[in-house]
């Protein structure tokens, strides 16, 4: 049974990563993951295996963004489901830009983050994204 101090630590490990991922801190986001991590994108024949794949991910959006990618999360909802843990939230990604008042919303949608608990902490184990709009990633 997870504990109100496992859903406490979970939604930090959702908040670092979205903290990590927009501020480039790739040693700290790679620290996030399981080995064995897996990202699906519902609708896209692409998929993110490992460590090395998520940072490698993430680095390329801040390529994209010029710096200036940005994860917000809500409607953090966390559930045990047949013996898994699982955080399942809203996310709103946006381009903040380099001038006030031209920030864009890229996408928005929903993650179901399948979470494990290790020596180390809570870590994502497997994420499947679910956009609202038709998404076409090239990188």
């Amino acid at each position: 049974m997870i504990t109100l101090e496992d859903k406490i630590a979970i939604t930090e490990l959702v908040a670092r990563f979205a903290h990590c991922s927009d501020y480039g801190d790739w040693e700290k986001l790679a620290t996030l993951y399981t080995p064995d991590v897996v990202t699906e994108l519902d609708g896209l024949p692409m998929r993110y295996e490992g460590i090395e794949q998520q940072v490698e991910h993430a680095k390329a959006s801040d390529t994209q963004a010029e710096g200036k990618n940005r994860h917000f999360n809500f409607n953090l909802m966390i559930n045990e489901e047949g013996g898994k843990v699982v955080a399942e939230y809203a996310f709103m990604n946006v381009n903040a830009g380099h001038v006030p008042m031209a920030s864009k919303i890229v996408v928005t949608g929903r993650m179901r983050d399948t979470v494990v608990k290790t020596g180390e902490g809570w870590k994502i184990a497997h994420r499947f994204v679910r956009f609202d709009q038709n998404v076409q990633v090239d990188f």
